[in-house]
């Protein structure tokens, strides 16, 4: 399922749906030639009632999930911006250093940002980090603790650098933890045993005309395959061609120029 998501949007979604669909079809077939129109119609008045609540109560949880799908991607980027501005403010900060406090702290920075989009951006596909941006962003924090503050003339400048640091970890804690699969287990059996369900209940409807109902069942799965899809994506923030890109941090890279190591 996961290679679905480095194809082109176009042809995964055609994929997802030409499965479904597929499945979905052969499905009422076996019904229809197993129960005759006539036989399927006695259910008609039961089942439509049934069918009209079930389908109202499995769109509202079905909205729902998208929706926090949704927010937590959009979340995802958002933080991202918030950890590119920590790191800018810390770059700008270190203009109240005296060199060569101020020349080696803007190299450990942008070491760090230059890790992150080319070692670790690629790892948090698979939900893992990298051990160097680790191990750069730890020697950050070893270097500010281990500065004379004495050597500061601009004691507020350190302060501050010394909490945008902290919140700059706590920006790449929440990125590696978005990284994870955030849509619990629990929640897609319930969403994916849904769409079979809704699916199923149409064949217990019998149309005089196959075509039509085949097209009534096709419309329906199209509906369920791509929403789920689409929540699946949205799931998986930095994985596939849909991924959030690391352009925020890019740009840190890109504005203060060529690396000194």
């Amino acid at each position: 399922m996961r290679a679905l998501l480095y194809l082109p949007s176009s042809l995964s979604f055609f994929i997802v749906v030409a499965v479904s669909v597929a499945i979905a079809l052969f499905g009422l077939m076996l019904v229809r030639k197993r129960y005759s129109p006539e036989k399927l119609r006695e259910n008609h008045e039961v089942a439509g009632f049934i069918f009209n609540a079930f389908g109202l109560i499995y769109a509202v949880l079905l909205a729902f999930v998208v929706f926090a799908a949704w927010t937590e991607y959009e979340t995802s980027k958002e933080n991202i911006e918030a950890e590119a501005n920590k790191l800018s403010d810390l770059y700008l900060d270190s203009e109240g250093f005296p060199e060569p406090i101020r020349a080696e702290t803007r190299t450990r920075i942008l070491k760090y940002a230059y890790i992150v989009v080319k070692d670790e951006w690629q790892k948090m596909e698979n939900g893992e980090r990298s051990e160097d941006a680790r191990i750069v962003l730890e020697d950050i924090f070893k270097y500010y603790l281990s500065i004379d503050v004495n050597n500061i003339p601009n004691i507020y400048a350190y302060q501050e650098s010394l909490k945008r640091l902290n919140e700059l970890s706590e920006s790449r804690r929440i990125r590696l933890l978005d990284s994870k699969d955030n849509v619990p287990g629990i929640i897609w059996l319930v969403v994916i045993v849904g769409a079979v369900i809704s699916i199923g209940y149409t064949y217990l409807f019998g149309s005089y005309r196959a075509s039509a109902q085949y097209i009534m069942t096709a419309a329906l799965t199209i509906t369920n395959s791509m929403v789920l899809f689409l929540i699946y994506i949205l799931d998986h923030p930095f994985t596939g061609n849909n991924k959030i890109l690391p352009d925020a941090l890019q740009r840190i890279i890109e504005t203060y120029k060529n690396f000194p190591f």
